[in-house]
């Protein structure tokens, strides 16, 4: 008896189960067995197929997954490379994408890197030498050099936001300074961070086309967090001249400078109006709601794993999403506390 397959528990001990034993079981050849339980690629009668079937569940027969991906050259697995799981924007991406995957028949690992650079390069190192069929990366610099990963060899995927960061946000900002605010700060998420470099080149672009200044004292960086939030806001509150609306580069920051303001006897928006760039689930039920940036990512995830299942796919490519919604709530002005 071979020593590939798992076990067959009897009494007195615990041996392999092979293809061979489901075979033997069953009166058929290995290659029907195998025919059963690849669905393919040759067809087999009903009568046999239930015969095989009832082998397999008697024997408890699993096929080895080492097996076939060593028979197939694929592992059925993708790699997921995020700065931050624990932030609601990949949060909910990586969800999405987990549930992509699977539909597709495909194992998801997750991968966190901090933010930090050298940790997103052993990771992406790391899910090459685990022979992934391809990677999904959220960089922690999308405008990087990608040459030393597209010498890994897999089919790699960059999900990218460049003119969301800048055209979402100027249009955040202008639209709190529809609403009649002149001194508007920013919050960012520090680090160095790509993505929020550009935003804040969006809130300063929609200050600048409105003729209103954008003063340093008013640009914070910090974690995109409910703590970071209230920190930052707390920061903000204590200038001579505190701003009347915040912009924050996530929802979780905004939703700790909603406390803030609580805390500090300010009414939202009336007193403090607030606006975020990520339309998570948080935001919509934030009290009170925010007013955010909403992407697709249902349709970002899908089209992320189709791009790096895709036969032949580059080893990089990249996906760049334009498209958001501004959501207009409370936390700006607009809609109903009603709701």
């Amino acid at each position: 008896m071979g020593t590939r397959g798992h076990r067959l528990r009897s009494s007195d001990c615990t041996v392999a189960v092979t293809r061979n034993d489901v075979a033997r079981l069953a009166g058929v050849s290995t290659a029907v067995v195998s025919y059963v339980v690849n669905d393919g690629p040759r067809p087999v009668s009903p009568a046999t197929r239930e015969r095989v079937l009832a082998a397999i569940a008697e024997l408890g027969y699993r096929r080895d997954a080492i097996a076939r991906n060593l028979r197939t050259g694929r592992t059925h697995s993708i790699g997921l490379v995020v700065p931050d799981i624990g932030l609601p924007y990949f949060g909910a991406i990586t969800q999405q994408l987990v549930e992509c995957a699977f539909e597709a028949g495909h194992q998801m690992l997750i991968c966190t890197t901090s933010w930090l650079p050298e940790r997103e390069h052993a990771q992406l190192a790391a899910l090459a030498e685990r022979r992934v069929d391809g990677v999904v990366l959220m960089s922690v610099d999308p405008l990087q050099d990608f040459s030393a990963v597209a010498a890994l060899g897999i089919p790699t995927v960059v999900v990218d936001r460049p003119e969301f960061a800048v055209r979402g946000t100027y249009r955040a900002t202008a639209h709190l300074v529809g609403h009649g605010h002149s001194r508007i700060a920013f919050v960012g998420g520090g680090r160095g961070w790509v993505v929020s470099r550009r935003r804040r080149e969006g809130w300063a672009a929609a200050l600048r086309d409105h003729d209103l200044p954008a003063p340093d004292e008013l640009v914070l960086a910090a974690p995109c967090t409910r703590p970071g939030g209230y920190a930052a806001a707390a920061e903000l509150l204590a200038l001579k001249e505190p701003p009347t609306a915040v912009f924050a580069e996530s929802d979780a920051q905004a939703v700790g400078i909603l406390r803030c303001a609580h805390d500090h006897g300010l009414r939202v928006p009336d007193d403090l109006a607030v606006a975020s760039g990520e339309g998570t689930e948080l935001a919509e039920f934030a009290i009170p709601s925010l007013t955010t940036l909403h992407q697709p990512i249902e349709r970002i995830a899908r089209d992320a794993v189709a791009a790096v299942l895709a036969p032949g796919a580059d080893t990089m490519r990249r996906l760049d999403n334009e498209e958001f919604e501004l959501v207009r709530r409370e936390s700006c002005g607009c809609g109903d506390r009603r709701r």
